[in-house]
């Protein structure tokens, strides 16, 4: 019975083939978006899942609300906490406290490298699933400046040479002793840093002054994090009355007017992918993202399987006399069901062969708009996978018209047989059709207004000059040294030397100072810069002067705040501001030396805030050249030449500050999103096509008889047409408002952005009508067009 459903099923499809070739092309490129999110979603839903125990670790988070009423929702917690937990509380029966401090670059004899790592105890590898290739993970972390190297991390250094017992030095965090290699984690943790640090280390840093004080410290949230794994039995509740216990140290914040603070347990099974949090490490998903992936590919899919039962249920007359023949012969209605759903699911394959060949070209070819995973797409469990996500599309497409078509009454057959009604009296069909346009004309208006955005980010003016800027690396040489060499050249202007690039998300550091009017400590954003910085950056000093040329580099004395800081600081004047004390603590102040005017130091997402320059040399890592107009490539090998002399044996690296900043203004989503909207309005195009071909062809009596009777061309053409052009006036007024609703949340994120106007919102929607109306008239004009001569010449 199988085989014959199989005959007729190829039969079919070789019978139909502007049916076949609409639903396997639509169902196969939707397809292949989906099993990309499909490989996504699975690699993101696998992390951290080797971790023994898992559902009895957890991590500590913190929600802290600011005096202004700001609330945060924070990953990390104050450094005590682990040993807090640990010591007084025995329903805990392991804690480990990770500090991310351990970055900078690492020397050895032969090699220096960027190293990003945390310092953590010997009981991180009795808590989490992490192995050792070398070294003993009980003591491997018990001693003072021991560090575990990552397995990459370990060959970048030493190669294929024994790690064990070698040196590895940072300039202000002092010299390492290897003691042992992670083996590589069986699949993804947000536990990811080259290196591992004996946190025992932390105090001796303490006291020479290269780390502030955290070890003892409860007022400092950031850059600390407390994971626990709790005893057998013992459940959340108890964590949860231990961390409000210690909660209480913190009960005296909202009654002085400093806010409030709390702790929160997050399972490790939660944290990737999780909502986002503040202060975060690891770069696992967000839950959002990964919705946002299958909402997209879900769309897709829907929209191909409605084309499946649109075009089924249009072709419903054809196959009418097959289905009542069928069942004078005595074919249960289930037998026909069952054919019908053999035929969705038998194209689903053909569809899932050509989706897989096409991720395979994708792949191959490094297609940018749509990234294919790094994967085998040809491994069996994979292969698995989407077989049953082929096999569940099609019975889930089929499902419909397989119950209308099994349903057909012998008796009936020859009848002029409408469509299932939905909706009070508007048809299936024509409800699919309203929205698969809906769909396509919202994901338009949206990717209009992210291009806008976009657009705008790249040409909005942030405050700073950023053309013919040229960033390379100090790489522990002197600043002052290179920066007296560079300027030799003739291609550059004038160099300064900083800590990061102005606009940049992670390149701005953030440190707190209060008044000596107020105890409230005032977090500001700030750049590590020289005198020079102001001039290339071309920032308008408002009042007062850049840093002095005999500014002492040990100690710290001169800030340069913007007009921002005064407002939070209550100053009513830039020139009111000079001179005045700002503290860091106790015994460190710093005095005011100048004042400059408001600019996006942050990305555009972001609200521009207090901010600060400090002349803090042992923090610069660039030097930024302004560049004089000319060769491009001939002043890049003169800088080349010099910072070679001055690094022999290093790579040379070197980036054009604005390409920087125009690495971030949203290209690559751009091109998805177009990429998407493509899909998705070509898929919704040729269901409109299929529908308006059948539907003309069962019309083909009526129109020629009709033109017997003296009706003209564009009368016929506008009694075919002004149906479909309802229908897609209809899913307009529809997506109009979802549209606008989609682009607002979306610029949402943005503290500066563009606007909304109408003739964006009707740009897009009349593009894509535009589309359907040339659709539709294509096929109704060369119905229109036929003799009625060939079709009444048998009646």
């Amino acid at each position: 019975m199988f085989k014959r459903y199989i005959i007729i099923t190829l039969r079919n499809l070789k019978k139909q083939r502007l049916f076949t070739f609409i639903n396997i092309a639509g169902l196969a490129v939707s397809m292949a978006v989906c099993l990309i999110v499909l490989i996504s979603t699975r690699t993101n839903l696998s992390y951290d899942n080797f971790h023994p125990d898992i559902s009895r670790i957890w991590r500590i988070t913190t929600r802290v609300v600011t005096p202004d009423g700001r609330k945060f929702h924070m990953a990390s917690t104050p450094l005590p906490m682990a040993d807090a937990l640990k010591n007084n509380y025995t329903g805990i029966e392991q804690t480990v406290p990770l500090y991310n401090a351990l970055f900078g670059e690492g020397k050895t004899d032969q090699k220096k490298l960027n190293v990003r790592g945390t310092f953590t105890t010997s009981a991180f590898f009795s808590v989490f699933g992490f192995k050792l290739t070398a070294g003993n993970p009980e003591t491997a972390l018990s001693a003072p400046n021991n560090i575990v190297l990552s397995a990459e991390t370990a060959q970048r250094f030493f190669g294929t040479a024994d790690p064990i017992g070698k040196v590895i030095r940072f300039d202000k965090l002092g010299s390492y002793i290897v003691s042992g290699v992670l083996q590589p984690a069986p699949s993804l943790s947000h536990i990811d840093f080259d290196a591992l640090g004996s946190l025992s280390s932390v105090p001796g840093l303490e006291q020479s002054k290269a780390l502030e004080g955290r070890t003892q410290n409860w007022d400092v949230v950031q850059g600390s994090y407390t994971y626990v794994k709790m005893r057998p039995g013992e459940g959340k509740s108890v964590l949860e009355a231990a961390i409000a216990d210690i909660g209480h140290r913190y009960d005296e914040l909202p009654g002085k007017g400093k806010g409030s603070l709390a702790f929160e347990p997050q399972a490790l099974s939660k944290i990737t992918p999780s909502r986002e949090l503040y202060d975060d490490f690891g770069g696992g998903p967000p839950w959002g993202k990964i919705l946002a992936e299958l909402g997209v590919a879900l769309g897709l899919l829907i929209c191909a399987c409605f084309n499946y039962t649109n075009l089924s249920i249009v072709r419903s007359l054809q196959r009418a006399k097959e289905v009542g023949v069928r069942k004078v012969n005595g074919a249960h209605r289930w037998q026909i069901f069952v054919q019908f759903i053999v035929e969705s699911v038998f194209m689903c394959l053909l569809s899932l062969i050509l989706a897989v060949l096409l991720l395979l070209v994708m792949q191959s070819t490094h297609f940018n708009a749509l990234p294919v995973p790094d994967v085998n797409l040809l491994d069996w469990h994979l292969l698995l996978w989407f077989l049953a996500f082929s096999i569940i599309t099609g019975a889930v497409a089929g499902i419909i018209p397989a119950w209308a078509l099994s349903a057909f009454q012998p008796a009936k057959v020859l009848k002029n047989l409408v469509d299932i009604k939905l909706f009070g009296g508007l048809g299936l069909r024509k409800s699919l059709i309203v929205v698969q346009f809906t769909l396509s004309i919202a994901a338009m208006l949206f990717l209009v207004t992210v291009y806008r955005q976009f657009s705008y980010k790249a040409t909005m003016d942030m405050g700073f000059y950023r053309k013919d800027i040229l960033n390379v690396p100090l790489a522990d040489v002197d600043f002052q040294r290179m920066k007296e060499r560079m300027e030799q050249l003739k291609g550059v202007s004038i160099a300064t030397a900083s800590s990061g690039t102005l606009g940049m998300p992670r390149d701005c550091r953030f440190f707190e100072l209060k008044t000596n009017e107020s105890k409230d400590k005032i977090q500001f954003g700030y750049y590590a810069a020289d005198a020079d910085f102001i001039k290339v950056m071309h920032l308008k000093l408002v009042a007062g002067t850049t840093f002095p040329a005999a500014a002492s580099r040990d100690q710290e004395q001169y800030l340069i705040v913007n007009e921002r800081a005064l407002q939070v600081m209550g100053i009513k004047s830039a020139t009111d501001a000079i001179g005045k004390t700002l503290w860091m603590n106790d015994s460190a102040s710093m005095s005011i030396i100048g004042v400059v005017q408001d600019f996006n130091y942050q990305p555009m997402e972001v609200n521009i805030g207090p901010m600060a320059l400090r002349y803090r040399p042992a923090e610069f890592n660039q030097l930024q050249m302004a560049m004089v107009a000319g060769d491009k490539e001939q002043e890049m090998a003169g800088v080349k030449r010099v910072w070679q002399e001055l690094h022999p044996g290093e790579t040379f690296s070197a980036e054009w500050m604005d390409e920087q900043l125009a690495s971030r203004n949203g290209r690559e989503v751009i091109s998805m999103l177009g990429f998407l909207v493509f899909i998705s309005t070509l898929i919704s195009a040729l269901g409109l096509l299929g529908i308006v071909a059948y539907t003309s062809f069962t019309r083909r009596k009526e129109i020629s008889i009709r033109k017997v009777l003296g009706a003209t061309a564009p009368g016929l053409l506008m009694l075919l047409s002004k149906n479909y052009i309802r229908l897609i006036i209809i899913a307009g007024c529809i997506a109009l408002p979802i549209g606008y609703l989609g682009s607002m949340f979306f610029l949402q994120i943005f503290a500066y952005r563009v606007s909304i106007g109408i003739l964006q919102l009707l740009g897009g929607f009349l593009a894509l009508a535009l589309l359907a109306l040339i659709t539709i008239f294509s096929q109704t004009w060369r119905a229109v067009g036929i003799n009625p001569a060939d079709n009444l010449r048998n009646d």
